[in-house]
């Protein structure tokens, strides 16, 4: 990750290219420039946001790469479009792991977008195993339809698979009453009887009525 750190585009700047707002190099969904034939992919390229629709240099390393290989299929003649990202994210400081997909409670207000908040805490495992270890999951939902939007996720463990999944329930616009449904796995060393992220899907579900 390269939080704190601004893209250098000196290079395109010389060479004309337009940079956008967020300060790195404008795009297409090609990974085009404003010049044909001419490409920017990384942490220097500005891609657009799945939910709020607006500019966004998320300089992550697993953006970087889609955005490479849908530069390079264009470059070889065939088409492909980057669609776009949710900035996703994990990241362990000692015994902590923390994560985040979509966007947040705070960038949710910012963008007049009407939303209901729902937080559990939990455990990773079974609470009467001694190895269980503490998770907080909160989810953002959009209020007008349901869908969720953003998700934060903080524990000792098992956060990234977690994320994941959340990543892939926004990207299929799925609902927080969807998500209160999901059919999921339980064995006591590995998860509780109620999956977390259930569990906030349902106390997001009873903020809604």
């Amino acid at each position: 990750n390269a939080f704190g750190v601004r893209a250098n585009t000196q290079l395109a700047v010389d060479a004309g290219i337009p940079i956008g707002e967020t300060r790195a190099i404008k795009t297409n969904a090609y990974m085009e420039t404003a010049i044909a034939d001419v490409y920017a992919v990384g942490d220097c390229a500005e891609t657009t946001h799945f939910i709020t629709h607006k500019p966004i240099c998320p300089q992550l390393g697993t953006v970087a790469v889609r955005q490479g290989k849908t530069a390079g299929t264009n470059i070889g003649g065939v088409n492909s479009q980057f669609t776009g990202v949710l900035a996703s994210t994990v990241t362990k400081l000692f015994d902590i792991e923390a994560g985040s997909t979509g966007i947040s409670e705070t960038v949710a207000v910012k963008n007049q977008i009407g939303i209901v908040v729902s937080t559990v805490n939990s455990k990773t495992k079974a609470g009467y195993y001694p190895s269980a270890k503490p998770l907080r999951i909160k989810l953002v939902v959009k209020k007008e339809t349901e869908h969720l939007i953003g998700a934060q996720i903080v524990g000792g463990e098992e956060v990234t698979q977690r994320i994941n999944a959340l990543s892939f329930a926004i990207q299929k616009q799925m609902t927080v009453r969807d998500l209160a449904k999901a059919d999921t796995a339980y064995a006591p060393p590995m998860c509780e009887t109620w999956e977390p992220m259930v569990l906030a899907a349902e106390m997001a579900l009873m903020k809604l009525r």
